[in-house]
Parts: C-alpha cells; structure tokens; sequence
C-alpha cells in the first residue's frame, strides 16, 4: 500500500481541518499506510536562515524531513487565515524545503508525490480562496498537485458531535477524488521504482 503523510495546517486542538483528514483517512482505509504529523511533534521556530546554523534547529527540521521523505504521497488540509494558508504551514514546508541547501544529505521530499489539498472552515468559502496560493507553494517544492480539492464550507454546521455528516453529492465527490489521489500516488510511486537505463 502508498504510504501517505496526512499533514495538517491547524495547530487548534479541535481543528475541523484534522477532523477533515480523519473523514478522508476512513475513505482510503484499507487502501493507503497512514502517518499523521500531528502539529505537536512539530517544534519548528520561525523560519530564520540565520538559524540554519544551528544544531539543534536543523536537528529537529530533520525529523519531520524524515515523515515527509517516508511518504509517497501527501494530504494536505489547511484553514484559510484571511485568504491565505497558515503561517505554521508554510513554516513547516520551508524548514523541510530549505534542509537540502543546508546538507546535501538531504534530497527534496516534496519532488514528484501527488498531492490532495483540503480545507475546512466556518464561512462560506469552505478555504477556496486559500488553494491557490496553497498550490503554488506545494507546486513549487515539486509535489504533483491534484487539479481538485476537497472544501467544507459552514464545517461547524456539518461536525455532528462525533464526525462529519455531509449530504450524499458531497460524499460522492470527495470518493471520487480520494480515488483519483490514490491513481496519481500510484503512478508516481511506480515511475519513482524504476530504474533508469544503463
């Protein structure tokens, strides 16, 4: 099975957008190994190239490095904080993106993995105004993103108390994307094991 990183851009105890992931979680399982980098083991400063020198900040970026280079794909699903993705997200994708210019131990762990991007929040725009800008930042690491997302509109309207309840339309779509990720994590996991020619 692909492994898949689900990575959350909340830090908030009772996120709607872990909750999210935890609704796409069910919908792969079976069918994908889960990790989840709960923001908790992720102990970043803000990013300071001036702190690329020191050891302790490197060691701890070099941590998570390792989640993301385990993975074959990434599930992303991140708040909008007026219109943007989290300050935390891109923190935490520049100190990853950042390691291999510091030691060339390190390759890029974002090159050529698909990549689902979510979103759930309490307005309307259910974090669609957020997904560009998100695609640009993943896109540009190297991550393979899916032209689809899955958004939550009102997420506080459809939280039940012990999950979400979205009506069938809502289901289905969000099926038929975790379906085309798992397709595109395939292919690139494949193209990723062969071997080139002699």
């Amino acid at each position: 099975m692909i492994p898949v990183l689900f990575v959350t851009g909340s830090r908030r105890r009772e996120s709607f957008n872990s909750r999210l992931l935890a609704y796409l979680m069910e919908i792969l399982a079976g069918r994908c190994t889960p990790d989840v980098l709960d923001p908790a083991q992720v102990d970043l400063p803000l990013f300071d190239q001036d702190l690329e020198a020191d050891a302790s900040a490197i060691a701890k970026a070099a941590a998570i490095h390792r989640r993301f280079a385990s993975c074959q794909a990434l599930v992303v699903a991140t708040p909008e904080y007026n219109g943007q993705p989290t300050a935390y997200l891109k923190n935490l994708v520049d100190w990853v993106s950042r390691l291999s210019h510091v030691d060339s131990r390190f390759g890029n762990p974002f090159r050529n993995k698909a990549l689902l991007l979510c979103s759930a929040s309490t307005g309307w725009s259910g974090g669609s105004i957020a997904m560009p800008h998100a695609r640009a930042l993943f896109a540009y690491v190297g991550c393979l993103v899916m032209p689809d997302s899955v958004n939550v509109p009102y997420a506080d309207q459809a939280w039940t108390g012990s999950g979400f309840a979205f009506d069938p339309d809502f289901d289905a779509q969000a099926y038929a994307g975790a379906e085309r990720f798992l397709r595109l994590a395939e292919a690139c996991s494949d193209l990723a094991s062969r071997k080139e020619p002699a």
